[in-house]
């Protein structure tokens, strides 16, 4: 599933490629991504609109409109690539794929195409100023107050691994680079939140901040995740769905169990 390290690849992507493009055309294969927007007001709120910045927030995309490049936005793009998405630039001449859910014809020449195998992504058109999903703090934004992110844990007394999947508590976080953060700061996924340290708390935080800016500069993680440019991320996890391989650190074979519903690989013997 792409989180925050695949998302942010993809931003700095379309950043590049996409903002002062004018959208031209679009074409609709999966009206279950426009999650309930009727396909006619996503094209009126489309069709000659220029795309004026790209911004993240958690795994969530957004894409100003504008009437061009020099006015005020009056519309967001908003795109979610949820556990099987992928976005890719393309040229016109290129279809839409076996999984593609939406295409956006762009000018000179090119397209950005969503690709989803489950069809359980998003991608919908919001007026600009709309309330977007309440999210938790950005990991890696100069603004995230670590403090308050062991007060939100203190709080909590279901498996750590659990409180941090909830974005609200923390936005971008899911099931890889949890075990990973979780695995560099030697704590157990299982441990209530609420029974964590302060030093701990601290700890992990430190360890959230180092896995998501390890992998941001990898391009993501190896997988079935591309960038816009169909490239893999190199970044290697070091426990994630690595079940009974030896632990990097100490050699005890690595365990998976169930959290909450998700796979969770550890190390029985340094995570505690």
């Amino acid at each position: 599933m792409p989180e925050l390290p695949e998302v942010e690849t993809l931003r700095r992507g379309l950043e590049k490629e996409s903002v002062g493009r004018r959208i031209l055309s679009v074409v609709i294969a999966n009206p279950k991504v426009l999650k309930g927007q009727s396909e006619v007001e996503f094209r009126d709120r489309a069709v000659g609109k220029c795309i004026v910045g790209v911004s993240r927030r958690g795994k969530y995309l957004f894409l100003p409109l504008a009437v061009d490049s020099f006015s005020s936005p009056s519309f967001t793009l908003c795109l979610h690539l949820n556990m099987r998405g992928a976005l890719r630039l393309k040229t016109d001449e290129e279809p839409l794929g076996r999984y593609g859910v939406l295409r956006l014809g762009l000018d000179e020449g090119k397209s950005l195409h969503f690709d989803d195998i489950w069809g359980w992504g998003e991608c919908r058109i919001a007026v600009a100023g709309e309330s977007l999903p309440e999210l938790g703090e950005e990991p890696l934004g100069p603004s995230w107050d670590r403090r308050e992110f062991a007060r939100r844990l203190s709080t909590r007394r279901v498996a750590i691994k659990t409180v941090l999947l909830d974005q609200k508590i923390v936005a971008g976080v899911g099931n890889i680079y949890a075990d990973e953060a979780l695995f560099r700061a030697q704590l157990a996924p299982t441990r209530a939140a609420a029974a964590l340290t302060e030093s701990e708390c601290e700890r992990l935080a430190e360890s959230i901040w180092q896995t998501l800016t390890e992998a941001v500069a990898q391009g993501g993680t190896r997988g079935d995740y591309v960038d816009l440019y169909g490239q893999v991320g190199s970044y290697i996890p070091q426990v994630y769905d690595r079940e009974g391989a030896a632990c990097p650190r100490c050699t005890a074979p690595l365990k998976k169990i169930k959290l909450g519903g998700r796979g969770t690989t550890f190390c029985p013997v340094c995570q505690n």
